[in-house]
């Protein structure tokens, strides 16, 4: 049997300079062009089979011996609108867009995985599909790519995500929810042009209201997280605020605690519009699911990272209050999502900041 740690080992120079040609050249959600053309050139010089689909998702398949189970491996691609403030020499030259949540590794990731496992693909029982997908921190790309047909033969699929906040070289996971439920308003205060009312000052008393009756409805043992995440004031000729919108969002570890929200912005929306005279109207996003890492599928991944990397490289973690679209797939696809470490000099820098950076 090959030596897959050493192959890989036998790649580093070139998986260190693609991590850098990614992180200088990020570019924004269902814009990544050049990133898929990137992928796709390699994957064509080393003969590896691939779709496309929507604006740059890619999908690589390296197929085994015949039998076996179909495999996916799943990366996204995308930036985020940062101004880089890392100092590293290969810093974003694309202004105002960075990879400020990794997913240049991920995009490495998964290129180094073609790679190798076309190397090994006559000690490979099955199928692996490669997923290069766009337009993660949108919510929108896992979706699109469910709408086709072509991950309808995975048996299993694994995310992976690097994290700023862990040393390098840990494994971090845990069965069932891995992520955050979420769920967000729209609010919209809006006067008529009588002047009546003042929006600014009602919309103050409905975050507040909002806010209090939310939290007070959430158990006390359960965790959860509500921010208003946006502000806008549109003001009238005479200067006073005529419309005001708020976004408030809302993340919580218990699928019942998320519908909380929802119901309490209905019922408050109308009495604080009638006690300040103004109209309020709410508007529902559509509520993100959370990752639920299934049993065998986490099984097997810890499995081959103690196997390859020992026992202590196994970190059983707590569920991230954030949200990954990765949930999408495994509403249809049995799955694991495994944070890796990627820190390297004790300091964790927050992701989806200017000053994001793993190795």
């Amino acid at each position: 049997m090959a030596d897959f740690k050493k192959i890989v080992e036998d790649n580093y120079d070139f998986l260190v300079e693609t991590r850098k040609h990614f992180h200088r050249h990020p570019e924004l959600s269902s814009q990544e062009f050049e990133t898929a053309a990137f992928i796709k050139k390699h994957l064509d010089e080393w003969h590896i089979p691939y779709e496309t689909t929507g604006v740059s998702d890619i999908v690589a398949t390296i197929q085994g011996d015949s039998g076996g189970k179909t495999i996916a491996l799943r990366g996204d691609i995308d930036a985020l609108p940062i101004t880089e403030a890392t100092g590293v020499d290969f810093a974003s030259q694309n202004p105002g867009v960075m990879h400020a949540c990794g997913h240049d590794t991920h995009a490495t990731f998964m290129l180094g995985a073609a790679k190798v496992l076309k190397d090994l693909k006559k000690e490979i029982r099955g199928t692996v599909k490669i997923i290069f997908q766009e337009g993660e921190e949108i919510g929108a790309g896992a979706r699109k790519l469910l709408e086709t047909n072509i991950l309808d033969d995975v048996d299993s699929i694994v995310g992976i995500h690097n994290a700023a906040d862990k040393d390098l070289g840990v494994f971090s996971l845990n069965y069932g929810v891995m992520s955050s439920y979420g769920s967000g308003v729209q609010l919209s205060i809006e006067r008529d042009d009588a002047h009546k009312g003042n929006v600014l000052l009602a919309a103050a008393d409905l975050v507040n209201t909002i806010t209090t009756l939310t939290t007070q409805r959430v158990p006390g043992r359960d965790q959860a997280v509500l921010v208003p995440t946006v502000v806008k004031s549109e003001n009238a000729d005479c200067g006073l605020a005529k419309k005001v919108t708020i976004h408030l969002n809302f993340r919580t570890l218990d699928l019942a605690d998320s519908k909380i929200l929802d119901e309490v912005s209905d019922a408050v929306a109308a009495g604080i519009g009638s006690s300040h005279d103004v109209k309020v109207s709410v508007f529902h996003y559509e509520p993100g699911k959370a990752i639920n890492n299934d049993k065998e599928s986490t099984d097997r991944a810890v499995r081959v990272i103690e196997r390859l990397y020992g026992k202590d490289a196994v970190q059983w973690g707590r569920p991230m209050m954030g949200g990954e679209d990765f949930s999408l797939y495994q509403e249809k696809i049995p799955g694991v999502f495994i944070s890796l470490g990627g820190v390297t000099d004790g300091v964790y820098r927050p992701q989806h900041t200017d000053k994001t950076l793993v190795d």
